[in-house]
């Protein structure tokens, strides 16, 4: 699409709709000013007809008959052509015309009509017929009923062209005269108007990577149209920001945990080569080798991971998913959990309010979230204590909800759990695992299916997290031996 001027359109709608407004108004005055001169004519016409009527009298002698005073005709209403007339009575055969009368002139006279218009000679008549016209004169004898006349007068209709025509030129001069000081004030407001828009596109163009400032002024602030465009922009903007920084901290912290596992896999392989060593003894740094790669190649996966489900979240994509149930996503993760919190003399409790919580989703990946959510329980939680894991739903969601009595997190700490290689204590040890990545992959997750992840923690008492799905159905079906049939049971299991 061609690039375009806001500007020059603006001002280019204005001037069209001035130009158009003008010219309405021009059209519409003339034809006001047409009927009205047309209204005067028709007056001054009938006017004309009656007094070539009032010239119709009886003989003074009595005789039958009618006469006309033709010297007494009005003179002709324009300079260079003349009226014409014709005033006929059955009474006597009478019939008068105007001089040098052409018998075609009223030859088609509408009978009902009182006005019509025609042409003569190619100039425009317009013309009146006046039927049953009274004769003014009296005398003595006069045949009872009298008679009466019929009186048919036209006149050249050129001057209500010729002032139509002036009229619609005044006008059209007014209309100009007013219109040019309008426009450029229109034009002047325009610009005015659109200068916040120009300047804040001006400190648009100014970003970059290098450059994140985006200060507008409280003039462009203040304009109504540009405020939700400044909102959308510094919100971008500031996404776009945090995007950035995260993507150079990822790098950064990605390189340092490859960098680790894979020194850590070069020592040990140095160590093995700087002497002479019995089979068993590289046996044990093979097998110690070996774990160190498992390790190295458990961090890959998991970024891998990561990257996928943020990248099917960005996109949009949506998989082919089945219905699953929530409760057995749950089951499966304590399991294979649960051998890390014997270790560590930790039990975990399980309650689930209801059988029938159905979502969308592929249950390894909600399977990978508890597990991650109850590994980070585990491993915080104090030997002896128990772990909380509970499941219940409300009207259209699902809510599993991950509990332990561990050292807690700070307050200044906890805004950032969420965030990739991100760990509380970032001197665990390798005995202890731990990349910083569980909660990243588990909040990507959450959202890739429309969820929500939560926390809340106070210090040397404990840590909460729950998360909450959207459920394809929010009925729950109730066991048999339940009391209430609108309560759902409440399961409880320990591990």
């Amino acid at each position: 699409m061609r690039a375009f001027s806001l500007t020059r359109r603006l001002m280019a709608a204005v001037v069209i709709s001035h130009i158009i407004l003008a010219a309405c108004l021009v059209l519409m005055a003339t034809l006001f000013a047409r009927r009205y001169l047309k209204a005067a004519f028709d007056v001054t016409l009938e006017a004309r007809a009656r007094s070539v009527a009032a010239l119709v009298y009886y003989p003074d002698d009595g005789s039958p008959g009618l006469l006309f005073e033709p010297s007494k005709i009005p003179p002709s209403s324009h300079k260079r052509h003349l009226d014409f007339y014709d005033v006929r009575s059955g009474y006597g055969g009478f019939e008068v015309h105007t001089a040098g009368y052409d018998p075609q002139v009223f030859d088609n006279i509408p009978t009902s009509s009182q006005y019509f218009d025609f042409k003569y000679q190619g100039e425009d008549y317009r013309a009146i017929v006046l039927r049953k016209v009274a004769i003014l004169d009296t005398e003595a004898g006069i045949p009872n009923p009298p008679p009466t006349l019929t009186v048919s007068y036209a006149i050249p209709s050129e001057d209500i062209t010729e002032r139509s025509a002036a009229l619609a030129a005044s006008i059209s001069a007014a209309s100009l005269i007013l219109v040019l000081p309008t426009l450029a004030l229109a034009v002047w407001i325009i610009r005015r108007s659109l200068r916040p828009l120009h300047v804040l596109a001006a400190h648009a163009q100014g970003i970059s990577v290098r450059n994140w400032d985006f200060n507008p002024s409280d003039e462009e602030r203040a304009v109504g149209e540009l405020a939700p465009l400044i909102d959308a922009i510094e919100t971008v903007l500031e996404g776009l920001w945090k995007a950035f920084t995260r993507q150079r901290e990822f790098l950064g912290d990605a390189a340092h945990e490859l960098k680790t596992s894979f020194t850590i896999v070069k020592s040990s392989l140095q160590g093995l080569l700087k002497v002479p060593r019995t089979a068993g003894e590289y046996r044990e740094g093979l097998l110690d080798i070996s774990e160190d790669t498992d390790r190295l190649e458990e961090l890959l996966n998991r970024m891998l991971r990561l990257a996928r489900v943020e990248q099917w979240a960005a996109d949009g994509v949506r998989r082919e998913l089945d219905n699953i149930d929530l409760r057995s996503t749950c089951e499966l993760a304590i399991a294979r959990i649960n051998k890390l919190a014997t270790s560590r003399r930790i039990s975990i409790e399980f309650t689930a309010e209801t059988d029938a919580a159905q979502v969308r989703a592929d249950p390894a990946d909600l399977e990978l979230v508890w597990m991650n959510l109850l590994e980070n329980a585990v491993q915080y939680s104090r030997p002896g204590t128990v772990v909380f894991i509970s499941l219940q739903t409300n009207d259209d969601s699902a809510i599993v909800r991950v509990e332990d009595h561990g050292c807690g997190i700070s307050a200044s700490e906890l805004p950032h759990i969420f965030e990739r290689f991100r760990r509380g204590d970032p001197s665990r040890s390798r005995a202890t695992g731990g990349y910083g990545l569980g909660l990243a992959m588990a909040k990507s997750i959450v959202e890739a299916y429309g969820g929500e992840i939560q926390v809340s923690s106070t210090e040397a008492v404990g840590t909460q997290i729950w998360v909450t799905l959207p459920i394809v159905n929010g009925d729950s079906t109730v066991k048999s031996g339940s009391a209430d049939p609108h309560v759902a049971p409440s399961v409880t299991s320990s591990f």
